[in-house]
């Protein structure tokens, strides 16, 4: 069974616009990841994905090495509750 969650990952230090593209389309890449769209105007990534597959702290380790500092994590709720 999948677990399908939504998040909201905030960036304290996402001030470049190729690196929001790079940062999205890494995250869209990995396995179990649904969706990724980063909204650069409010630093933000909006991601779902099944945590059956790939974990949060996965998505975090890829802005990690592109060196953004996540400044906060909005959970969603699960999708189809």
């Amino acid at each position: 069974m999948s677990d399908i969650r939504r998040e909201m990952i905030m960036f304290s230090n996402l001030n470049c616009p190729t690196c929001a593209a790079k940062l999205e389309t890494a995250v869209r890449a990995l396995p179990g990841v649904a969706s990724a769209k980063v909204v650069f105007g409010a630093a933000s990534l909006d991601v779902e994905y099944d945590a059956g597959k790939v974990a949060y702290d996965r998505i975090a380790d890829v802005a990690s090495r592109m060196g953004l500092s996540v400044s906060a994590r909005v959970p969603g709720t699960p999708s189809g509750n």
